[in-house]
């Protein structure tokens, strides 16, 4: 963190030498303008533009949680205010986009429930700090500036380069990621109820997008990432500093009490460069892509900590380094390890079911996964294998014309995927979980079905859609229903029902009237919780209202 408060001077350095290099001429493909006497030879073609919003959120429990005392049913959980801007700025072949956030929460009672417990849990002696605001808010400069990059182009517009904080879409799936593995996603606000570029988490990247198109047909798009981000911005975040997303039952423990986040492991150091190339072509009326992608593991693994004493403990039998020793010996490190990613995707129109077709299949060779102490409090934390593994991802774009049956203004865009993570060795003697502190043994196949359809009223000023998502290997899933209502040219207003079923798995913790987790804050032995359990009683209304400028 420290080292790269230096670095973004460095960043915005180079930045700025590359576009005054770039303005000064000579080798781009942008012709200088007529005015001769413009400063700086381009005084004709500088401009800019700032669009945004502000946005609240507001969301309410419709279910009691366990963790509390008190009874959550119709409380606020979240109280959240955003400021948005955009600004593109012009200035003659170079064009720079600035693109700001700035978050703000209040700290509901709710979450002043869970602090509160977290603080009588640690008066029994395990030292849970339960303050996780500054998750949910902008506390940093690189928070505030997501992106920050300039656009240029190179010999004669059949190079284009991007150099800067950015964010690149390697992927078609929107609620379970298969190639879109060149950033993390920041999970802990609000889980994955957003569109993806909301919580996507943009990068320092030299981008280069090549045309090939009369050579070869198809273009070449490769990147390197060299290293500058923060510690935070690697890989993907979930709430396991204790607030409200945070699997139950852990609402309000903060795991990073008695582990840490380890950014310089030998096997996923963050500074060291990452990389990827990505060739875009056609086969007559489909369009395909090819792609390697050298990035980190989207979810962090669990290194544990060997030398802690807790073996014995818990009903944990086994903890087994990975690579090298734990930084945190209280239980241990969350890492991301590097990985190598081969990718195939391909996407075309079929006029006999008139729909539009995509498939994307990623190999990951070693892939990590936690394993062992399936019957403990702490499933997981036997250490990490390495399994190569396959995932796919199918998806079906359909326009349905409903006007004359139920009024629509216009064809209706309904979306079926199927994602697929299949463990090619798998053994269930590996034990391997689907993550750290949830016993619920990975299969072989991990396969998830969602639906979504978006409707449109009244010329566009009145716009439902239903998402339905569910768990084929585990059981359980999710819904939305949500409205967006159209008010003129700035207003927007969305009031959304997100809601989850499980199959009743759940992990507990044994506890009394008062503090539900102070007897066993790691959870008691379970073996069955998967991803939906996890959520269970979390159904909730969420209100949106935005201000567009």
């Amino acid at each position: 963190m420290k080292k790269y408060n230096s670095n973004i001077l460095k960043t915005m350095g180079f930045l700025l030498c590359i576009g005054g290099t770039v303005s000064a001429g000579s080798v781009l493909a942008a012709d200088k303008p007529a005015c001769d006497t413009c400063a700086g030879g381009f005084g004709e073609d500088w401009s800019f533009a700032v669009s945004g919003y502000a946005r609240t959120y507001w969301g309410v429990s419709l279910e009691d949680h366990d963790e509390t005392p008190s009874n959550d049913t119709w409380e606020t959980t979240m109280a959240r205010a955003t400021l948005y801007l955009d600004t593109d700025i012009y200035t003659g072949p170079v064009s720079w986009k600035i693109v700001s956030r700035f978050d703000r929460e209040h700290q509901t009672d709710y979450l002043k429930d869970l602090e509160a417990n977290t603080q009588a849990i640690g008066a029994t002696g395990s030292a849970l700090r339960g303050q996780y605001m500054d998750q949910y808010n902008t506390d940093h400069l690189q928070e505030l500036f997501r992106e920050y990059y300039a656009d240029f182009a190179l010999f004669d517009g059949k190079l284009n380069m991007r150099v800067g904080k950015q964010q690149l879409v390697w992927g078609e799936s929107d609620f379970f990621q298969a190639m879109d593995l060149v950033h993390g996603f920041d999970f802990r606000w609000r889980l994955f109820f957003e569109n993806n570029e909301d919580w996507r988490k943009p990068l320092f990247l030299v981008n280069f997008d090549l045309d090939l198109q009369d050579e070869l047909g198809g273009s070449l798009n490769f990147f390197v990432r060299p290293g500058l981000d923060r510690e935070d911005d690697i890989g993907n975040n979930f709430n396991i500093e204790g607030g409200r997303w945070i699997p139950h039952p852990y609402r309000g423990v903060d795991f990073t009490a008695f582990t840490e986040y380890n950014a310089d492991h030998t096997d996923g150091a963050q500074d060291d460069p990452t990389f990827g190339f990505r060739w875009n072509s056609d086969i007559g009326s489909i369009g395909y892509s090819v792609a390697y992608l050298r990035t980190f593991n989207p979810a962090p693994i669990m290194n544990p900590a060997v030398n802690s004493g807790v073996p014995g403990a818990f009903g944990v039998t086994e903890m087994n380094q990975y690579g090298e020793l734990a930084n945190n010996q209280v239980l241990g490190d969350w890492i991301y390890p590097h990985i190598n990613v081969f990718g195939v995707s391909a996407n075309g129109y079929m006029q006999m079911i008139d729909s539009t077709l995509s498939a994307e299949v990623a190999f990951i060779p070693n892939k990590p996964y936690n394993f062992g102490n399936l019957y403990s409090s702490l499933p997981g934390w036997g250490g990490v294998k390495e399994k190569d593994t396959l995932v796919t991802m199918f998806r079906i774009d359909k326009e349905f014309k409903l006007g004359k049956y139920i009024g629509t203004n216009r064809p209706s865009l309904s979306s079926v995927q199927l994602f697929d993570t299949w463990i090619l060795d798998h053994d269930d003697n590996d034990e391997i979980v689907e993550f750290a502190s949830f016993g619920a043994q990975k299969r072989e196949h991990t396969a998830y079905l969602t639906i979504f359809s978006l409707l449109n009223f009244k010329r566009d000023t009145i716009n439902p859609i239903f998402v339905v998502g569910t768990d084929l290997s585990n059981g359980g899933g999710f819904g939305i229903i949500g409205t967006e209502f159209v008010f003129g040219d700035d207003w927007r207003v969305k009031i959304e029902a997100d809601l989850w079923w499980s199959d009743g798995d759940k992990k507990t913790n044994a506890g009394n009237a008062t503090c539900n987790v102070c007897a066993n804050p790691l959870g008691n032995p379970e073996n069955s919780a998967s991803l939906f359990d996890w959520f269970a009683d979390d159904n909730q209304l969420v209100l949106k209202v935005t201000r567009q400028f």
